[in-house]
């Protein structure tokens, strides 16, 4: 990757961290990507455990392993393709160049092989999606990995808060349909009923145009959790008038 391309990358990166963006604290992680020599590594990466990027390279060996398999396992290759991620973010914190450079060649690498095993990936679309925009800007081919990772996994939580920061963090750049899909992903994140503070900050790093959509969207939110998100963005001292809902008392600090 040509150095000023790195640099532009690491400044989005830092923006928008793949695997610190995608951690749900309490959430079951499905249990399928905890099989294998790398599930545990990841269902930890996963779960908010940061490790140091010299312990991660060490899986190096386990890693290269899995991708230069004759053999196509899925649960491997998409645990690959999240150590892959952390070891990235890794060198990007650690401000190492060199390091940043060979782990996106890896991570790029381990994305695409974990497609041509199980092309149904959404998170290695997302991946994909995620290191494109960062060394090119969006264009019309990674916004269809973008359109991909919708479509396969529309509704798969762990994926969603990443795919919901990324999207906002380009909102007035989208296709109109992809617009769309983050306007009604962040809708069903407010539904959840427990990521109001997630999906608040998402909100608060939002463009005024998206505020806006955002707040005409959630008119389709369930009503406790509607009352509950406009709570939150009250106590972060966001005065924001949340379509059907009434925010009476004091904010935390003024109690």
């Amino acid at each position: 990757m040509p150095r000023a391309s790195s640099a532009a990358f690491i400044v989005i990166s830092v923006r928008v961290l793949g695997v610190a963006a995608i951690m749900w604290g309490g959430l079951v992680l499905p249990s399928i990507w905890q099989q294998g020599p790398l599930g545990k590594l990841a269902a930890e990466i996963l779960e908010g455990q940061v490790f140091r990027r010299q312990a991660l390279l060490a899986q190096d060996r386990r890693l290269e392993a899995v991708e230069r398999s004759s053999l196509c396992n899925p649960v491997e290759m998409h645990n690959a393709v999240i150590v892959r991620l952390a070891m990235f973010e890794g060198a990007i914190r650690d401000g190492n160049q060199a390091g940043a450079e060979s782990s996106y060649s890896a991570l790029h690498d381990a994305a695409t092989n974990a497609l041509a095993c199980v092309p149904s990936d959404a998170f290695a679309w997302l991946a994909l999606f995620w290191l494109d925009v960062g060394r090119r800007g969006l264009s019309a081919a990674n916004a269809e990995y973008l359109r991909l990772s919708y479509a396969l996994a529309p509704n798969e939580g762990w994926i969603a808060l990443w795919r919901n920061r990324l999207a906002f963090s380009m909102f007035e750049q989208l296709p109109a349909d992809l617009s769309d899909d983050a306007l009604e992903e962040f809708v069903r994140l407010v539904d959840t009923g427990r990521l109001y503070s997630e999906t608040a900050t998402i909100f608060a790093k939002a463009g005024l145009s998206a505020k806006n959509r955002i707040v005409e969207r959630l008119a389709k939110a369930n009503a406790t959790s509607r009352a509950l998100f406009a709570r939150t963005l009250y106590d972060m001292g966001l005065d924001v008038e949340i379509p059907n809902t009434t925010i009476p008392g004091l904010r935390s600090w003024e109690k």
